[in-house]
């Protein structure tokens, strides 16, 4: 670990950054508390009579002196505080004495007992061995992005002291949690979790609870959530074991326990904030389990030049023959005319992962095509949230029409590549839904509908995130009658079927399945047929 002065900090800054390198230096398996470096800083300042900065840019002056710094949390639960590590007091410091006589009163009036044999190792070393307080592991902890304009805005309203440093808490918190993960320690978060939540105060408690303060710490969920998602599964085509996609599925919903479990008896306000975001979570990262055992899958049929050579020319039949034209559907002849607006842009997406199979047979270069296709016909052309909600509930039924017309004509002309197109129907049904889904999650939505737009007389609209359908399991379709402007809400159980019956006497099925339940079906499948990989 290096201490250096930051060249291009602003030279208001530069005295405080001289002063951390006066008093303090590197010592590997040394620390000191951060209330009590910030509290020696603020004597300082009134010595001098100096203004001095706030906590949260005192401690970026301090990572700027030692970018390496990494902080752990010392002492028994309820009363833990903490730590930059990594650094030590200098003995020659004129604050010594004062660090020495501040770090036995916190100790007093924090109920722990500082024995005098304590405070001879101190003094003869520097550094009090925080590993006698608490049995903790030593680790840099990631970098944790603050809301700054947040924390002032509130800062307005409520103490500095309620804002700045709680939130200070809040982010050590969630940078504990990123490194439990990242250590694939996975039972400690439990811990943390427990260990956080129930040791707040009331008074705590009731301020994360203010709606304005539950925007802010819901803020810093949602990075934690994001930065914990890239920690585990960044990537959905990275070649990760079976075993380990199990363990992040079987994590994201435990996760979700235990984090019900430790704020079920908080205020309504800041348990729903705290739910609404792990249910994102785990959802973002179910899809990409699905998708990763679905490429996995899929690999075994592209790594062989005959399958793919006859899945190519089975589709490009189905595409050019019209055998796509199943009697009973209204829009069968959608796809005939190219021409019409819109018509013909999910056909143009598939012939562009046809042609690219003539050359490549990467699953990163497909899907990457299909997502560039998806970009320029989709999203781009929305101007707002609403319009691409509509063009991307549009493209997504006519899209999921395409490929099952493609299903249903295999099946009837019973081609050799039906089980091919099986498994490649899979991923590509499931890779649109993540990629549509994830766009509007980051423009701050939770679901996207989708609208059909033909002119029928019975319109579904179907949830394809409904976050009260993952607490129950079940999905909720909306039967909309545009004669009589009527609706009427079905929950629909994963895995079964639901039979409606118009007031015509027309009946037809709904019927939901698991993917994650089709997605190790097929992986069954392909190992029977391709072998395992």
């Amino acid at each position: 670990m290096a201490e250096h002065m930051p060249g291009n900090h602003s030279n208001i800054y530069q005295p405080i950054t001289q002063w951390i390198v006066d008093n303090f230096c590197v010592c590997e398996g040394c620390s000191v508390p951060r209330c009590l470096l910030y509290e020696m800083y603020v004597e300082n300042c009134k010595q001098e009579a100096q203004t001095q900065v706030n906590p949260a840019t005192f401690g970026k002056l301090v990572r700027l002196v030692f970018p390496d710094l990494g902080t752990r949390r010392l002492g028994t639960r309820g009363s833990a505080r903490y730590h930059y590590d990594g650094i030590q007091i200098r003995k020659n410091s004129p604050f010594y004495a004062y660090y020495c006589y501040l770090l036995a009163e916190k100790k007093e009036t924090s109920g722990e007992v500082c024995s005098s044999e304590s405070a001879a190792n101190f003094q003869s070393s520097g550094y009090l061995k925080g590993a006698k307080d608490q049995d903790a592991v030593v680790y840099p902890l990631p970098e944790f992005r603050r809301f700054y304009s947040l924390e002032k805005e509130l800062e307005k309203k409520y103490s500095y002291k309620m804002v700045s440093l709680f939130a200070d808490e809040y982010c050590t918190y969630c940078q504990e949690v990123l490194q439990n993960v990242k250590n694939k320690e996975f039972d400690q978060v439990e811990e943390v979790f427990t260990s956080f939540w129930k040791s707040l105060q009331p008074e705590a408690v009731m301020f994360m609870s203010q709606s304005d303060v539950c925007q802010l710490f819901q803020s810093y969920d949602r990075q934690l959530f994001q930065e914990m998602e890239k920690i585990l599964l960044h990537d959905f085509l990275e070649d990760v074991s079976i075993q380990y996609l199990k363990l992040v599925r079987l994590f994201s919903k435990n996760i979700k326990i235990w984090l019900l479990a430790t704020v079920e008896d908080f205020p309504p306000l800041l348990g729903a904030s705290k739910i609404k975001e792990v249910t994102l979570f785990v959802k973002r990262l179910r899809r990409k389990t699905y998708l990763a055992n679905m490429a996995k899958t899929m690999r075994i049929v592209l790594n062989n030049s005959r399958r793919v050579s006859i899945l190519k020319s089975d589709v490009n039949a189905v595409i050019t023959q019209g055998f796509m034209d199943i009697p009973g559907n209204s829009l069968q002849m959608a796809f005939r005319n190219v021409d019409e607006t819109g018509s013909g842009t999910e056909l143009k997406c598939l012939k562009n992962l046809m042609s690219l199979l003539d050359t490549s047979t990467d699953i990163r270069a497909l899907l990457n095509c299909l997502s560039s296709d998806l970009e320029a016909f989709v999203i781009q052309p929305s101007k707002n949230q609403e319009e691409f909600r509509k063009l991307a509930a549009n493209f997504q039924l006519r899209w999921n029409f395409l490929l099952t017309s493609i299903s249903k004509a295999m099946t009837l002309c019973h081609t050799d590549s039906f089980g091919s197109w099986h498994l490649f129907n899979l991923l590509l049904l499931e890779y649109v839904v993540h990629i549509l889904q994830t766009h509007v999650e980051e423009g701050g939505d939770e679901s996207l509908c989708m609208v059909q737009q033909a002119n029928t007389a019975l319109q579904p609209i179907c949830f394809l995130d409904d976050l009260a359908a993952e607490q129950s399991e079940l999905i909720q379709v909306i039967l909309e009658d545009k004669a009589s402007k009527s609706s009427v809400k079905v929950n629909v159980p994963v895995g079964q079927e639901a039979l409606i019956t118009l007031k015509d006497g027309q009946k037809f099925i709904i019927h939901t399945s698991d993917p994650q339940q089709d997605c190790n079906t097929a992986w069954e499948e392909a190992k029977q047929i391709y072998g395992t990989a």
